[in-house]
């Protein structure tokens, strides 16, 4: 086998037009949506999939707008804090769980990446970043050879309206906690904690557009005994309150 050597690779690498490849392929990818921000947050470039996910027919529509002119400020004011601190550190960001609301309200589990980007001065101009989706958050996530994580999802759901605990979830599958969070982590790569957070909110997202009930008679229906702990829980993962949340996508 012809190896190539990192002279040959410079060599290769530096007579391609720059950024043609990176550009295309993202174009081709319609779960991953990608985009460039120069380093005050404006979009300088976005493909496909980004334009789809917030409802506009041309990139063109998106160049030069922040996040604030796209997405609710609570949200937008999230995101512009990761850029910053990417930017700041000099570090990228890899494979960070968020559960996202889309164009419709509806929210979905996404990994994001984000990397810093210099120019040929060694200058740093901006980030870089891809979000690609998980999946849902029901049932359907749990791999079916697994039946006791199975049946413990399966509770989780005909038990919204409770407190669910983790020691209790263990008992009930007749297990150490330290399994069951194993086994979480291991097929779904998250917590147990974590879990029943992201399907409670999620529930919530779709009570909030849909269920014409108050906020208050919604933390009641996912057994939040107090209001105030039901919107701390929302806005920590959403990134705007349940009343914005549900004014905006309404």
């Amino acid at each position: 086998m012809d190896e190539l050597s990192d002279a040959q690779l410079k060599q290769f690498t530096s007579r391609l037009m720059p950024g043609q490849i990176a550009t295309a392929l993202f174009q081709a990818l319609p779960d991953v949506i990608f985009w460039i921000k120069d380093s005050d947050g404006r979009f300088v470039y976005v493909n496909k999939a980004f334009c789809h996910d917030v409802a506009v027919m041309e990139a063109s529509e998106i160049i030069g707008l922040k996040d604030e002119n796209i997405f609710p400020k609570e949200l937008a004011a999230v995101f512009q804090r990761g850029d910053e601190e990417v930017l700041r550190s000099r570090t990228p960001m890899w494979d960070k769980s968020e559960l996202v609301s889309n164009r419709l309200g509806q929210v979905e589990w996404r990994s994001t990446s984000k990397i810093p980007l210099c120019d040929l001065g060694g200058e740093w101009v901006g980030t870089a970043g891809i979000s690609r989706k998980m999946g849902g958050v029901g049932p359907s996530l749990v791999p079916s050879r697994h039946h006791k994580l199975a049946v413990i999802v399966e509770a989780i759901y005909e038990h919204l309206d409770k407190r669910i605990g983790v020691t209790e979830l263990a008992d009930a599958a007749a297990v150490s906690v330290s399994t069951l969070e194993r086994l979480f982590k291991e097929h779904m790569n998250t917590t147990p904690r974590q879990f029943i957070l992201q399907v409670k909110i999620s529930a919530a997202c779709d009570r909030l557009i849909n269920s014409g009930l108050q906020v208050k008679e919604i933390a009641a229906s996912l057994g939040y005994e107090e209001h105030a702990n039901f919107t701390r829980a929302f806005t920590k993962v959403m990134g705007m309150s349940p009343r914005s949340y549900q004014r905006y996508y309404s």
